[in-house]
């Protein structure tokens, strides 16, 4: 009779509460069988993501101490170093995913709050490659010196842009930490349900609001960076901007999307990496996590290894080396402390990120 009686309310779960389908179905799977000996799915992705988060981990860090040991611009290295922070943060919080399975949904969501910083700060760094201040005019033209027969126009126009964009990407920054606690709070209440898109749940709202927020800032983020390429030869900021985004592109591509309801109620789910288009079906040996969690967390911190060194060559250090004999000073203290300080100052990065709306 028990048994009949639990039969019936899955059903009932089915129907109305597709996130009890999720969880259910996530933990029918969760031992998968072992693919070789004792080993499962789980194991090796632990195998092979945990030296590539550690070597990117290594890698990025190594280049901001070079940027934090050498600070002799702290106002554009700063910003420089927390850009390059995305790359570890990204890595450790999909390894860390993989530990936590179902729990990841509650941790996810951060990526886009360190990612929205990441990306006002990149903006920052155009505008003082534009101008250390952007608050005069003459600055700006010392820096690109005279582009146009109205120099002053230029400067209007530039001046005008930063600040849209500034706004652009600061909004982003409110948004992407307001989505991350309300996913955290529904998921928690069970009315998230990251499986359905049905309007009766938080999930369908809060991809929406979060696509949009995060498409105002990138697109704008991407048309100040090419109407300033011209004034900025030197940086090279197209490829500074190639090497950023595609990191957030990447993010996009590769999302593990429900597609089939009907399967899922039938306890046989599938799924999609929208990169590829290829579908896979949970199978005693890869559990449903396997396939939404630990699977991607492999190559996000495969990537993330890859990005680590391109950064080496889009944010060079080369520039703020200092050469002249005698004029060895740099401001980043002993192992570059001061740098790193002034680059992770909480206070400093919010004074930073207020002051430039």
């Amino acid at each position: 009779m028990s048994g009949t009686t639990d039969t019936s309310l899955w059903q009932v779960a089915k129907i109305f509460q597709p996130g009890v389908v999720l969880e259910r179905m996530a933990n029918d799977v969760l031992d998968a069988a072992p693919i070789s000996g004792s080993l499962t799915f789980t194991q090796l992705c632990i195998y092979i993501a945990g030296p590539c988060m550690g070597l990117a981990c290594l890698i990025s860090l190594g280049f901001m101490f070079l940027h934090a040991a050498h600070m002799s611009n702290p106002a554009e290295q700063t910003k420089i170093i927390r850009i390059t922070a995305l790359i570890p943060i990204y890595a450790i919080i999909q390894f860390a995913s993989i530990y936590l399975g179902a729990s990841a949904i509650y941790l996810i969501p951060w990526m886009n709050v360190f990612e929205s910083i990441a990306l006002i700060n990149f903006v920052l760094l155009i505008c003082d490659y534009l101008s250390p201040t952007m608050k005069s005019q003459s600055g700006y033209l010392d820096v690109h010196g005279p582009h146009s027969t109205d120099d002053g126009e230029a400067f209007r126009e530039a001046l005008a842009m930063s600040q849209k964009v500034r706004r652009s990407a600061f909004q982003y920054i409110v948004v992407a930490t307001l989505v991350a606690i309300v996913t955290d709070i529904t998921q928690a209440v069970g009315i998230y349900c990251n499986n359905s898109n049905s309007v009766h749940f938080a999930h369908i709202w809060l991809t929406i609001i979060r696509a949009i927020s995060s498409a105002v800032a990138i697109v704008a983020i991407i048309k100040f960076t090419t109407a300033q390429k011209r004034n900025l030869p030197r940086h090279q900021i197209i490829f500074k901007l190639v090497a950023f985004k595609l990191i957030i592109f990447l993010n996009l591509l590769q999302t593990v999307r429900h597609l089939d309801t009907a399967a899922a109620q039938a306890n046989k789910p599938q799924l999609v990496f929208s990169f590829a288009g290829a579908r896979f079906t949970p199978s005693a040996t890869f559990s449903y996590l396997d396939l939404t969690v630990s699977l991607p967390a492999i190559i996000y911190c495969l990537e993330m290894v890859v990005f680590s060194v391109l950064f080496y060559f889009a944010y060079s250090t080369r520039p703020y080396m200092v050469k002249q004999p005698g004029s060895s000073f740099y401001q980043g203290g002993v192992f570059g402390i001061f740098g790193f300080v002034a680059a992770f100052n909480p206070v400093d990065v919010a004074r930073e990120i207020v002051d430039g709306l």
